[in-house]
Order: structure tokens, then sequence, then C-alpha cells
């Protein structure tokens, strides 16, 4: 009964909808998520050729997001880039965050296609 009643407590004080940082959540083109500070939308994959001087070219891959409430909206985007699976920083409204993708450093773990971690630093 003691933990029913503890549950309950913790489900009712979390705001309706809300998503909590350092946690994994699944994602899905054009559906918003929404974490305490914003609302997070993942808006689709795209690739770029970057060309080099030498003649070389690499062939980038390009998750986007659109951050945003009610008065502002950025983009930001991740990219393992040449392999590095790190988080990409980003600040929305005077905040600092990290999104993760394919690996959290804040959770230590590997993560599954179509899932995130968003990290309020």
């Amino acid at each position: 009964m003691i933990i029913l009643l503890s549950f309950i407590s913790l489900f009712c004080s979390m705001k309706s909808g809300d998503i909590e940082y350092n946690t994994a959540v699944k994602y899905s083109k054009g559906e918003q998520l929404k974490f305490p500070d914003f609302k997070l939308e993942f808006k689709g994959i795209r690739d770029e050729k970057k060309e080099f001087p030498n003649g070389n070219s690499l062939n980038f891959r390009f998750y986007d997001f659109v951050v945003s409430n009610d008065k502002t909206q950025k983009n930001v985007s991740w990219s393992s880039g040449t392999g590095d699976i790190a988080p990409q920083q980003f600040e929305f409204e005077g905040k600092e965050y990290q999104l993760e993708l394919s690996y959290s450093e804040k959770l230590k773990t590997k993560l599954s296609e179509s899932e995130l971690v968003i990290v309020k630093k």
C-alpha cells in the first residue's frame, strides 16, 4: 500500500506530459516530446557531402530537431560526423543542454535506433 501511495505521489508531482531530463526516450518524425523547458520535435534525417580541396569527400548524416516553446524556436542537428559519437551541445533560453543519440554518456549505455537523451547542464 505504501509503495502504491509513493508511486501515485511521484506521478502526480510531475507536470503532465513532461519527459524528465537524463532519461532515454523514443522519438519519431513529427512527434513533439515535451520536456520541462521546451518541446523537441524530430524533423528528419539529411545527408550532406563535404568536398575537400584535395578532391576527397566525406558523407555526413544529420539528425535534425527543432527545440521550441511559445516564444522561441531553434534548430539543433546531431551527427556522428567522422565517427565520434558525442553529445550535441545546444543553448536554449539561456540554459545549456546536450542531445545524445546512439550512445548516452550520461547514462553510460548504447541507445537504440529512435532513442535519445536530453541532458540539462
